[in-house]
């Protein structure tokens, strides 16, 4: 049985998949790496912020909020790494097939045409729509780095 064809179609799937799909996905997680590294949710300028050490629970109070703080900050530092994590997992994955399509691409020359073809014909490919092209450097949509962990 012979091998079914590839076709400048079957690669530019792996193309958006590698390069405008996986990236958007771990810039998802990346994006709450850095939420959780903002405190966001509390409104302080810092999760430290929202949770300061030895401080009054509540005016009345005579609580500290020291061991909710720490446990806090142990919990948060363990979802951030979870969450970068799993963007760096995904990024990997990107990568994996962008090398994979690039191995098939430089063993078969005559593919590697189809799929610069099959991407300069309007019908299958928009170079102008931002979600069919890779994320711009900087943008919203551009992964990045997650945001360190404390």
């Amino acid at each position: 049985m012979e091998p079914p064809k590839v076709t400048g179609g079957d690669l530019y799937h792996l193309w958006r998949i590698s390069d405008v799909h996986l990236p958007r996905i771990a810039d998802a997680f990346y994006d709450a790496t850095r939420i959780l590294a903002a405190g966001r949710r509390t409104g302080a300028e810092t999760d430290a912020d929202a949770f300061r050490a030895d401080t009054q629970v509540a005016p009345v109070a005579g609580a500290v909020a020291s061991s909710i703080a720490r446990a806090w900050g142990e919990l948060r530092d363990e979802v951030q790494q979870g969450f970068a994590q799993v963007g760096e997992t995904i990024l990997e994955a990107a990568i994996g097939v962008r090398q994979a399509t690039e191995i098939y691409l430089n063993a078969d020359a005559a593919n590697a045409d189809l799929l610069k073809v099959y991407l300069a014909d309007p019908r299958n490919h928009d170079p102008h729509n931002p979600d069919s092209n890779p994320p711009v450097p900087g943008s919203e949509q551009d992964p990045g780095r997650p945001a360190p962990i404390s």
